[in-house]
């Protein structure tokens, strides 16, 4: 998405609109996928199942790793919440990490974001002079 950004801002010929718009649209989309990648990653690794048995139901108890603020069951909302604050702020916002797995998972969430949205202000910035250019 980003390199298709600069390819159409650095032409020689100016580019038509659309391809433009289309290259500038990709980039917030990019960026939303990440995120919706990173919260199913983060789902599964929350739902997968540890060593540990239940005494009364026999069956194995979810690894977690994730600690939601109130007592609810989390549910997709939660973790893809969880992935948008991690890759905005590259930090927890009310939950919780709480197993090395998952801050193992965070860890790489976070540092391909910071890659992810240094890249996207080198864009913006090469878009604003490109464009204000004579």
């Amino acid at each position: 998405a980003v390199i298709s950004l600069f390819l159409l801002i650095n032409q020689k010929d100016r580019s038509h609109p659309v391809e433009l718009t289309f290259a500038l649209l990709s980039i917030p989309l990019g960026w939303f996928t990440i995120h919706a990648m990173a919260a199913l990653h983060y789902a599964h690794v929350y739902w997968m199942d540890g060593d540990a048995v239940d005494a009364e139901t026999r069956k194995k108890i979810p690894v977690g790793g994730l600690l939601f603020p109130g007592d609810k069951r989390p549910e997709g909302w939660d973790f893809l919440y969880f992935s948008t604050v991690i890759g905005m702020t590259a930090q927890t916002a009310d939950t919780n990490i709480s197993t090395t797995h998952m801050r193992r998972v965070v860890l790489v969430h976070s540092i391909l974001s910071f890659f992810f949205n240094t890249v996207i202000v080198a864009a913006a910035v090469n878009l604003a002079v490109s464009l204000g250019g004579p």
